[in-house]
């Protein structure tokens, strides 16, 4: 099945509608950095800017890189012909697609043409190059003022002297406007004079100056930013009086963006101003340089990197923005247009864009939320993890029945009212009807139930309730009054159901082992999982807008065509020729978590206003997916970046043929697709008209190559394409010729090739009976070779493996095993106990009696706790020195420490003085379970723990440590 990870659509979406949506907050975008160790020459980042041909170039105090989404390619002073010195201050991308670079030691050069033109050297560092309307090119100096240039090259004339320059930017008018250290300066007609502070500037350094789309003047500086209103300049913002902001942008949607010296970034859009700053993600405080690149994506330059900011198709909702917690279990969309967000630290209201905390109306811990319900009055209910079903009311939450007044289990992982306002609440033991007259009735496995654990609840069509367990689902009718069991076709292996989604004629149910779907008229069902391609075994909730399903799973959240399911799955036999295609949405587009939580309800939902939320163990994340259905493609340049023959590099000519000598056997064509939003994912197709006629698929691949291509006329030609999106008309191509050798003519050809015809049929016949002979020889030798190196091979194995001296598994074995079963125990609520023992003084046995002894004392405990995994534990092994580590599985603490008890009085009655006179051994055990630990580290740590208060307190004892607080829950997803 072909994935389809990512799509086109949402990172256009966002610009193409740019005038039509608000702004997101700051936060929402998502980010990415860039420093040296991506492969940048130096971390300060004095200028960024993007040439026609879609390349970011990035200038350095090391020199200058080029990026095309993948890598960078550095060009110092060794590529760049007569540049002074490396460091670099400033790039000018000009309207022909060329390139001013400039900086230290005056050094400055064009690139044009792929071909870097020579400048003559200002007489200090060069902090900014403006080229005029007119041709002119005028230099911002350091320390040297201003200075221009009829034309590249001709002398040079200065303006202002003995002072620094900044930036440098020319109005309708052909004013040029000039940041410096002693403030603004207005040039016209190579006539400078300062704006004094009767026109509002203050007297202080200016060091950024924009000229903005519609032609106002935003100057900044060491005290704030101002406008050009007029004749005057007025303060943009208050909250930016007196800041030093070094660097300015106005993006596509007319916003400001300043960049300052020690404050991080600020943006003053319609929904006010906001900052960013090293506590929200930025790699430093200082910025030195802004842009916004054709993906409308800003890209901010610091002394620690260079950061970029996107909209994601995807934005989260955590503690930072004001949950109660993070680890977030469910989502409910209310009926007044408020989203409400359960989590394991409690409950919160969003709406627009507010959160509110609904506490507990009594004083208590927090409240670990795992499910929610709105009633038809517009009440919320709630299920939590340890206290019962609980309601809010007067935005407090009260507690309503828990285990001891009613409940079968505190643990509600789902709540659904019927269609008679009765109330269904599904817990960890079992279900529970709470009728509008207070009545309350039980189910259980007695009353037809598959499982007691209950994790999802759903309504269909027909007004029947359906009910998903750790075993299977069941459907309640209420007409009847009694449950119908639906086990999952045996071929499906699928036990958990994590959601319902109810339509006319289905119950869609997400597993553990796809997305199964049941026709409540027929009983057929079938099912479309990993088999049949998706990504992922297990789903976990089912929302389905327009025309797309969207799943949730552990691995990021899955679209899919809802008519391309139902085809798969009303003809099965169909699978095999058609590809399933979907996009599976990550951290790469804006989730700060992938895994999305389940076995808890609703772990997902769509909102009233077309977003869909998500419960994820990072925050409620919330996608719209209009904007991406919306979004129209955008032009993506494809770029041939290298051509080497036979291993030398080439200069490309695009629009001459390139002539290559005789005898060229090896051409590889390297290109790129300058996305910078998903370069991995691009996908490319190539053609070698003269060679074969069709476009071919490279899929992510960057390089090709061709060996040995006959003599003639070729055109190679390139295009890239994103993931599921139509091909552009945006291929490059290459014309060139290879020559050929007299003997490459036809005529010659067909004389060489009869004459190695007849001179390989001798060939063949003396060496055939050669061949034959040595044949066997050969056989006999692999095979033996074969043989002798699978022995070593296992050899190795074992001992990487197993304790030299007691043959039993070593640590490696163990935390291996312990970590890939951890989980799929968590998943299932099964108990995995751990012991960990120590031989009691062993010391004084090596010391008293001898190494070789202790040895053999260690031998003997090895032996007797080996015998222990024939019965109660799965797993045995040497921890370390005197420790021993014993697994038991589907056993507490408790009850593997009554086995663990039994051997150490075993150990303890063992008669040692066969080893040595007078030698006894005693041991201690320390002994955890799973129960209440979210991982396996801790679940060691504890049972660490137990063994070293067995020691404190007297040793030859068994010792159990349970975890004074309930842990963060860890279901079975």
């Amino acid at each position: 099945m072909i994935h389809f990870s990512l799509c086109f659509f949402f990172f256009v979406a966002f610009s193409c509608l740019a005038a039509e949506q608000t702004r997101l907050p700051l936060n929402d975008y998502f980010a990415e950095t860039w420093n040296t160790r991506s492969g940048l020459p130096h971390n300060s980042i004095n200028s960024v800017a993007q040439t026609n041909d879609g390349y970011v170039w990035i200038a350095t105090w090391e020199g200058l890189a080029r990026f095309n989404g993948r890598e960078f390619k550095l060009f110092t002073r060794s590529e760049i012909p007569d540049l002074p010195d490396s460091g670099l201050r400033s790039l000018a991308p000009q309207a022909d697609g060329s390139l001013y670079i400039s900086g230290a030691r005056g050094g400055v050069s064009h690139l044009k043409n792929r071909q870097w033109l020579v400048q003559n050297n200002a007489s200090a560092m060069v902090n900014y190059v403006l080229k005029t309307r007119s041709g002119e090119m005028w230099l911002a100096l350091e320390g040297d003022g201003i200075a221009y240039r009829d034309y590249d090259n001709g002398p040079e004339h200065t303006i202002l002297v003995n002072l620094s320059a900044y930036r440098l930017v020319e109005d309708k008018r052909g004013v040029i406007w000039a940041a410096t250290s002693d403030g603004l300066y207005k040039i016209e007609n190579k006539i400078a004079q300062l704006v004094t502070p009767s026109s509002g500037l203050p007297h202080s350094s200016i060091y950024s100056a924009l000229l903005t789309q519609q032609g106002q003047l935003i100057v900044a500086g060491e005290k704030g930013a101002w406008r050009l209103v007029g004749d005057m300049f007025e303060s943009i913002h208050p909250k930016l009086d007196g800041e030093s902001i070094s660097s300015l942008l106005q993006d596509d949607h007319d916003d400001i963006w300043f960049g300052t010296i020690n404050k991080g970034l600020f943006r003053l859009s319609e929904i006010g101003l906001e900052q960013l700053d090293a506590d929200s993600g930025l790699p430093a405080n200082r910025i030195l340089s802004l842009m916004q690149d054709r993906e409308k994506s800003i890209w901010v330059g610091t002394n620690g990197g260079v950061y970029r900011l996107r909209e994601a198709p995807f934005s989260s909702w955590t503690k930072k923005r004001g949950l109660n917690g993070d680890y977030v279990r469910s989502v409910l969309s209310h009926s007044d247009g408020s989203m409400w967000v359960g989590s394991s630290l409690g409950l919160n209201r969003v709406n627009n864009d507010s959160v509110v905390a609904i506490p507990p109306a009594f004083e208590q811990g927090p409240l670990s939320i795992l499910s929610l319900a709105e009633d038809n009055q517009g009440g919320v209910w709630v299920g939590t993890y340890t206290s019962g079903l609980m309601r809010v009311v007067d935005k407090k939450i009260y507690p309503v029945i828990n285990r001891d007044n009613g409940l079968l289990s505190n643990e509600i992982r789902a709540l659904l009212f019927d269609n008679e306002q009765r109330l269904w609440v599904g817990s960890a033991a079992g279900l529970t009807r709470i009728d509008p007259d207070g009545s309350v009735v039980q189910y259980t496995t007695e009353q037809g139930l598959p499982g007691d654990f209950i994790m999802a609840l759903a309504l269909d069509s027909r007004g029947n309730i359906w009910v998903g367990t750790g075993v299977g689902v069941a459907m309640f009718n209420g007409e009847l009054e009694k449950f119908k069991g639906q086990a999952f076709p045996k071929q499906f292996n699928a036990e958990y159901a994590f959601g319902f989604y109810a339509q006319q004629n289905f119950m869609w149910m997400t597993t553990d082992r796809g997305l199964i779907r049941f026709n409540i008229i027929t009983g057929e069902i079938a099912i479309l999982g990993r088999e049949q391609g998706l990504p992922v075994d297990k789903l976990f909730q089912l929302v389905v807008q327009d025309d797309s399903f969207w799943l949730s799973s552990n691995r990021g959240i899955i679209q899919v065509k809802q008519q391309q399911v139902n085809e798969l799955l009303n003809d099965p036999s169909s699978i095999k020729g058609q590809k399933l295609q979907y996009q599976l949405y990550d951290e790469g587009d804006g989730m700060l978590s992938a895994q999305a939580n389940g076995g808890s309800n609703p772990a997902a939902t769509l909102h009233n206003d077309g977003s869909i939320w998500f419960a994820t163990s990072q925050g409620a994340s919330t996608v719209v997916p209009e904007r991406i259905k919306q979004a129209s493609q955008i032009s993506l340049p494809t770029v041939i970046e290298s051509l080497y023959v036979d291993g030398k590099n080439t200069p490309i000519l695009y629009d001459e043929e390139l002539v290559l000598p005789p005898g060229t056997a090896r051409l590889s064509f390297h290109y790129a697709g300058l996305s910078f939003i998903m370069p991995q994912r691009l996908n490319f197709q190539t053609k070698l008209i003269g060679y074969n006629n069709e476009w071919v698929n490279r899929q992510r691949l960057t390089i090709t190559e061709y060996t040995n291509l006959a003599p003639g006329k070729y055109t190679f030609m390139v295009r890239a394409g994103y993931p599921n999106g139509q091909w552009q008309d945006n291929y490059k191509t290459i014309n060139f010729v290879i020559q050929s050798y007299f003997w490459q003519q036809t005529g010659f050809k067909l004389v060489m090739l009869f004459t190695l015809l007849l001179l390989a049929f001798g060939l063949y016949q003396y060496r055939l009976y050669h061949y034959k002979k040595i044949e066997k020889e050969l056989i006999i030798r692999v095979e033996q070779q074969t043989r002798d190196l699978q022995q070593q091979t296992d050899a190795f194995a074992h001992q990487a493996t197993h304790d030299q001296l007691t043959d039993l598994p070593n640590r490696r074995a163990f935390d291996s095993w312990l970590a890939e079963n951890f989980s799929d125990f968590k998943q299932q609520a099964l108990p995995l106990a751990i012991a960990i023992m120590d031989i009691d003084h062993f010391k004084r046995i090596n010391d008293g009696w001898s190494h070789i002894i202790g040895d053999r004392v260690i031998c003997v405990v090895a032996h007797l706790l080996s015998q222990c995994v024939k019965s109660d534990a799965s797993e045995v092994a040497r921890w370390g020195g005197e420790e021993f580590t014993l697994l038991f599985p589907n056993k507490t603490a408790q009850q593997a420490a009554e086995l663990c008890d039994e051997l150490r009085l075993e150990i303890a009655n063992y008669d040692f003085s066969t080893i040595a006179n007078g030698l006894s051994v005693t041991v201690s055990f320390g002994v955890a379970d799973s129960l209440t630990v979210n991982d396996y580290d801790r679940l060691l740590a504890q049972a660490d723990q137990a063994l070293y208060k067995a020691k404190t307190i007297g040793r030859n004892r068994v010792e159990i440590i349970f975890s004074d607080t309930l842990s963060a829950e860890q279901p079975e997803s």
